[in-house]
């Protein structure tokens, strides 16, 4: 019984990757088809491969002026490609057989963004729909897609950190400064940085999953300054890393939504103001599936369009 769900993923991954298969075929190209699904080129090659490794037979020839299936992917397309009309319409059926939207969202998210907005906005979201309801997960690392509706994640950005190419639909969230700051306590005592190679000779405070590593990035006059930074605390939680440097621990790298009071009220100053420092970003991810259903989109527009309108009021 154990095995049981596992059994269930990897059928799930299959059928997505058939379905998508079939739009390949029907658009005549990896790159239209990754359009329609909101998929990069690359990640739509590389899953119609993965499903030939699954079934274990080529399905599609390639070449750099035409996308032509086997006669294994001819036989998938054609019985596999019937069969889609008649799901969509059973899935939509099913889905407004009650006026109301019903069932359970699962959405995994950074701590951060569920501390800041996800908890506001999911419950204004159970208030206007009391009979959806929510699984939530509150997590930094990786997670299994196919155990949750929705991922939330953040990631500091920089020109020379770009995103992998995804199976995953990616969604912007938001995106905001980050800021090197330190309290008044700590500088008086340990000095002020004026380049970002000087933050060697600092106490850092850094979150890995926010940053990626311990290498903080500043940018001047279009050039990348990196610089691996002296980790005298690590830990995953943005919320604690602020409270420390607050109380003089050492310089700590965070979000503009966390620090911006801790600024305005003199606990902590931002350094190297002459830098353009990284961005944080947050955004959603989630898998392709046609149709969506209709309680996880209508909750993904409401979700977007919160996020914004919370930004803006801050």
């Amino acid at each position: 019984m154990s095995q049981h769900p596992v059994g269930i993923n990897a059928r799930q991954q299959q059928l997505d990757k058939i379905v998508f298969f079939c739009s390949v075929i029907q658009h005549g190209s990896f790159r239209e088809a990754a359009d329609a699904w909101g998929i990069s080129a690359a990640a739509a090659s590389r899953w119609v491969k993965e499903l030939e490794t699954l079934m274990a037979v080529e399905l599609v020839k390639r070449s750099t002026r035409q996308l032509i299936p086997t006669d294994a992917g001819e036989l998938l397309y054609r019985r596999f490609s019937a069969l889609l009309p008649e799901i969509d319409t059973i899935c939509s059926e099913v889905e407004h057989m009650a006026d109301e939207q019903r069932g359970v969202i699962s959405i995994s998210s950074t701590p951060l963004y569920a501390a800041y907005f996800l908890r506001e906005i999911i419950a204004e979201y159970m208030e206007m729909h009391p009979q959806v309801n929510f699984r939530l997960f509150i997590e930094a690392g990786e997670t299994d897609p196919l155990r949750v509706d929705f991922m939330i994640r953040a990631k500091a950005t920089n020109r020379e950190t770009e995103e992998k190419d995804s199976l995953l639909i990616r969604r912007p969230l938001l995106s905001e400064p980050l800021y090197a700051c330190a309290a008044p306590s700590y500088l008086a005592r340990c000095g002020t940085p004026t380049e970002p190679e000087a933050l060697r000779e600092h106490r850092c405070l850094y979150a890995s999953t926010l940053v990626g590593g311990n290498r903080w990035y500043f940018r001047l006059d279009g050039v990348n300054r990196p610089v691996t930074i002296s980790d005298a605390m690590e830990c995953d939680n943005s919320e604690i890393l602020r409270d420390m440097a607050i109380r003089g621990a050492g310089v700590a790298y965070l979000p503009h939504s966390v620090v911006r009071e801790a600024l305005a009220d003199g606990r902590l100053k931002v350094l190297l103001t002459d830098f353009v420092a990284s961005r944080f970003d947050i955004n959603l991810y989630y898998r392709p599936r046609h149709p969506m259903p209709a309680r996880c989109q209508a909750f993904k527009d409401y979700l977007i369009q919160r996020t914004e309108e919370i930004m803006a009021q801050r």
